[in-house]
């Protein structure tokens, strides 16, 4: 599961450019709903 979030992270952190703030912010409390044990 750690190494699932690292490359997801990574691949997040190289898109950040494209993606506009709100999406951006939205996106990450998803990921860290679905991740939250």
């Amino acid at each position: 599961m750690d190494q699932i979030r690292t490359v997801d992270s990574e691949r997040l952190v190289k898109r950040v450019g494209r993606i506009a703030p709100s999406t951006l912010t939205a996106a990450l409390a998803v990921l860290q709903e679905m991740f939250t044990p």
